[in-house]
């Protein structure tokens, strides 16, 4: 416990080595963040671990993962580029000043890259994917030994991803299945619940409307028999995830636990799915809309938390004419549930 803490003590180096070695014999793998890497193999030199493997390399930042690569003889890097990048809390501004001033160039930027971007640079096997923003202009993404057979969403959340981030080339691999089950298989499909609003202030990301569109959602999850273990609940911003936790808090079963695993950013989300996702957009000042629609990271992320079913709760009208929002509204039909008309 001393050597994973970093606390080994006046132990000489080759002693410590044979301890990770005698630990991997019992332990094959053993799981760090980054952050932890530094002090939890400080003793252990280059080229002392035999494989790094590092999942969800596309959130990372290619300066957080060179301890654990420094020290490994391969590595095995997993993520998608095409999903959320790193969050660097330093300025852009700042990162561009410390390039300057020591001569780097641009593509070490720390939040424009990640250590999935890097890994992708030196792997001859791959292809190209359009830029991110849309333009034809813009210099495409190179994605090292893509894997593109998907067998997690079933449609439209394949169709939508797949148009938006990857240009076509995924191929559907998912196995089709009555859902929630075989003895109810009734549940809606997958569907955008419009909330155009008169009434919305202007700018205002929530309204009375999304509130009602949103709990007819987890009524008609509850009524079928879809627990909340099997559903997440994701927005863009922070403020309609602080409604939809206050919608949900006040119903049966939803904890304090449940609320913060269950109910988050589509940041907090990477990485995580559930059977049932609802993607509450609602409404948001352009800038904010802009913002989101970017790039196709965000909505890829979304739309592929959910694996058999996705319901949108959002303004059609502000959304669809956004940036890879168009793909969502062509792909989602609308049920208007008319409960407050």
């Amino acid at each position: 416990m001393e050597l994973m803490a970093g606390t080994s003590g006046p132990v000489p180096d080759e002693q410590v080595q044979q301890a990770w070695q005698t630990l991997f014999l019992v332990v094959p793998v053993i799981s760090s963040t980054f952050s932890s890497i530094g002090s939890m193999f400080a003793r252990l030199d280059r080229e002392s671990i035999g494989w790094v493997l590092v999942d969800e390399a596309g959130q990372a930042a290619p300066q957080a993962a060179v301890g654990a690569l420094w020290r490994a003889r391969r590595a095995v890097l997993v993520g998608d580029p095409l999903q959320l990048t790193p969050v660097i809390t330093m300025p852009t501004a700042l990162q561009r000043r410390l390039l300057e001033a020591y001569g780097v160039h641009e593509e070490w930027l720390p939040s424009g890259t990640s250590a999935q971007a890097v890994a992708d640079r030196v792997n001859c096997w791959g292809t190209y994917l359009p830029a991110p923003t849309g333009d034809a202009d813009d210099e495409q993404v190179w994605v090292g030994s893509p894997l593109r057979v998907h067998r997690r969403c079933e449609e439209p959340m394949f169709t939508v991803s797949n148009r938006v981030a990857y240009d076509g080339l995924m191929v559907y691999g998912t196995a089709s299945k009555p859902f929630p089950d075989e003895e109810h298989p009734g549940l809606l499909p997958s569907r955008w619940f419009d909330t155009e609003d008169p009434e919305r202030r202007a700018g205002a990301a929530w309204s009375p409307r999304d509130g009602r569109a949103f709990e007819f959602v987890l009524n008609q999850l509850e009524l079928h028999g879809v627990g909340i273990e099997r559903l997440r609940v994701i927005a863009p911003f922070r403020e309609l995830v602080k409604e939809c936790k206050r919608v949900c808090g006040g119903r049966e079963g939803w904890t304090r636990d449940l609320l913060e695993e269950r109910c988050a950013t589509v940041h907090k989300a990477q990485g995580k799915e559930a059977d049932a996702v609802i993607l509450v957009l609602g409404g948001g000042s352009p800038g904010a809309r802009h913002w989101a629609a970017g790039t196709p990271n965000l909505l890829n992320v979304a739309a592929s938390r959910a694996k058999r079913r996705l319901y949108v709760v959002g303004e059609r009208r502000l959304w669809a004419p956004e940036l890879h929002f168009d793909v969502l509204a062509e792909e989602l039909e609308v049920f208007d549930h008319r409960r407050d008309r």
